[in-house]
């Protein structure tokens, strides 16, 4: 090839391989590359690499959406149930509270008023709210009418102690076991501050839903 301007026209780099076709009266030139296999392979590697990197992402993010989600559901359980105990108790009779007469690790004496003829202990709670054992609630097993005893199940941690310890009696509920209920009393005698309490277990760890509301009693 000739020199144009002083410097040499650089040669194009050979192919490897060179196709020559005849058809419609012109040569045609293919040309061809040696295959690049090695290269191809880890483009395919670096992509199921990444995307392997991207699915586990994805999973985890799935995860901690269905534990959210799980936490979130029991979060709504948990005040709807507080939420409902609340409301009876705003509904409560002043019948319905008194101080203990007596009792022991499976018993609580209460005022005659407290359960009448009509009403089935067996569908009762009983809540220590103020004084001695204040917190627990329990489901009422059978009750002595005679005595004014009712028999609890399962029995106090801190028995209830006569004049010492007030309750509530309350329609039982399956999740008494995850109530706390306790009462204040206000500037006025027949005012109350009362807080319902739902314990909820989470991975292994208590939390806490709490309403606090003014009840009055009549």
């Amino acid at each position: 090839m000739g020199k144009q301007g002083g410097s040499a026209i650089p040669r194009m780099q050979r192919p490897d391989r060179a196709i020559f076709m005849q058809g419609s009266g012109r040569r045609r030139r293919f040309t061809s590359f040696a295959p690049q296999g090695g290269a191809a392979l880890i483009e395919v590697i670096a992509a199921l690499l990444i995307m392997a990197v991207v699915s586990l992402s994805l999973i985890e993010l799935f995860s901690y959406g269905e534990i959210f989600v799980s936490s979130a559901s029991q979060d709504i359980a948990a005040l709807n149930g507080a939420q409902d105990v609340m409301e009876e108790i705003k509904s409560l009779p002043n019948s319905s509270r008194g101080w203990a007469r007596g009792g022991d690790s499976r018993s609580i004496v209460i005022e005659a008023a407290g359960i009448d003829g009509v009403t089935d202990p067996s569908l009762c709670m009983v809540a220590l709210v103020s004084g001695r054992g204040a917190g627990q609630v329990r489901r009422i097993e059978s009750f002595d009418s005679g005595a004014g005893q009712a028999f609890v199940d399962p029995c106090w941690d801190i028995p209830p102690q006569a004049e010492g310890s007030s309750y509530l009696l309350l329609r039982d509920r399956p999740c008494r076991d995850d109530l706390k209920i306790t009462a204040a009393d206000g500037e006025r005698e027949d005012l109350q501050t009362i807080t319902v309490t739902y314990v909820k277990q989470v991975r292994g760890e208590s939390q806490e839903i709490s309403l606090t509301a003014e009840k009055r009693w009549w």
